[in-house]
């Protein structure tokens, strides 16, 4: 193991000298990313971290001198084949290793890793067994297409992200892995809004993905996107109207399937006035922290919450939508829940009970059916 840190800590030496032959200063202006940066010279992220490690983590500030490498192409494309070159076919598992530990260590995500380990679980792997890391090259390169990984970091991805484009240049006859690691905090709709994919689409990509959205994990963005030619961020895509009405429709869906998931990891937690954690939740506390999962902040009382959205027909009920009901005296909007499933003219909701706490009720107990007052649809 020490000997593994030792020759990693001389190849990353090694790379830094040879970038400091053939360098050069850039000066940060406002709104520069550092993946904005390397796209500007040509270059990749890990290479501008490899030349300015104390950026690492941090934020740029304007003005700041960032070390890149010179326009001289053929020199990096070759140092960075040399880096390639220093990862091994093949990898022996040690006692205590795991599929996470081992794709960590090599740079790759854990998808990658079992592809190319088909026929060995994870969860039963054990000392000595040899694991592929990395695929046996064509026997006539220069006929099949190269593949790529790109890590990508949220910090690194430039404001002008739009949804159905990724400021990637992909050339011809190549095949791209995009990879994100999950950050503190972050969630699945964070992320697929960030790269512009629905969460159906970012589910379906991450089949084994850990319900409990790991910090540290490589998710799939986008994979084996083949003979495209110079897709940008100013790349205009067209479709037709039924086109967008589907799309629109799944990530409706997929939202509202989020927020009912949410939501009833929460059931059973007791009622607490003003309460917005799992140590209690009032109604529109509930609903606050729920739909934070999709970045949505909603107001904090129920009767603001009911002004939030579009007012629709009880009939265009749907998953997702909020149910507001007058439980008080005064027939003023008093409680709030989230509509989990509508089956012809009966509304099933997840609420905050003063009674019994985080439940499902439905529109068809007595006490609620007669006290409902309006539906309100805060997706987009």
């Amino acid at each position: 193991m020490k000997k593994l840190k030792l020759v990693s800590l001389l190849l990353v030496l090694c790379s830094t000298l040879a970038f400091g032959q053939n360098m050069q200063e850039h000066k940060v202006v406002s709104g520069e990313t550092i993946y904005a940066i390397a796209r500007k010279y040509k270059t990749s992220v890990e290479t501008i971290y490899q030349l300015n490690p104390k950026l690492k983590g941090k934020t740029l500030q304007v003005n700041a001198k960032v070390k890149v490498p010179s326009n001289n192409a053929d020199e990096t494309v070759a140092i960075e084949k040399e880096n390639l070159a220093s990862i091994p076919d093949s990898h022996t598992v040690t006692k205590g290793e795991s599929f996470y530990s081992i794709s960590k260590k090599y740079n790759l995500s854990i998808p990658d890793l079992e592809a190319l380990n088909p026929k060995i679980k994870p969860k039963r792997l054990k000392e000595g067994v040899v694991l592929k890391i990395r695929k046996e090259e064509p026997v006539n390169s220069d006929q099949s297409p190269k593949q790529v990984l790109v890590i990508v970091d949220a910090n690194q991805v430039e404001e002008s992200v739009k949804e159905e484009s990724i400021p990637l240049e992909i050339k011809k006859d190549s095949t791209f892995t995009i990879l994100h690691k999950i950050k503190r905090k972050e969630t699945k709709y964070g992320i697929a809004k960030l790269y512009g994919i629905s969460i159906h689409e970012l589910e379906t990509l991450n089949p084994n993905l850990p319900s409990d959205f790991p910090v540290g994990y490589d998710l799939i963005i986008k994979k084996d996107v083949e003979k495209e030619t110079e897709v940008t961020s100013n790349t205009e895509l067209s479709y037709d109207e039924e086109d967008i009405v589907n799309k629109m429709s799944k990530e409706f869906t997929s939202k509202a399937d989020l927020l009912v998931d949410k939501a009833s990891q929460y059931i059973g937690i007791r009622y607490k006035y003003g309460g917005t954690t799992s140590n209690g939740f009032d109604c529109s506390g509930l609903m606050c922290t729920t739909f934070k999962e999709i970045d949505l902040n909603l107001p904090r009382t129920s009767s603001d919450q009911a002004k939030y959205g579009e007012k629709i027909k009880m009939k265009e009920s749907q998953k997702g939508d909020l149910i507001f009901f007058a439980t008080g005296r005064k027939k003023r909007i008093s409680h709030v829940g989230l509509i989990t499933e509508v089956n012809e003219d009966e509304i099933k909701f997840i609420h905050a009970s003063t009674s019994s706490g985080v439940m499902i009720s439905s529109s068809k107990e007595p006490y609620f059916a007669s006290r409902i007052v309006q539906v309100n649809r805060v997706l987009e």
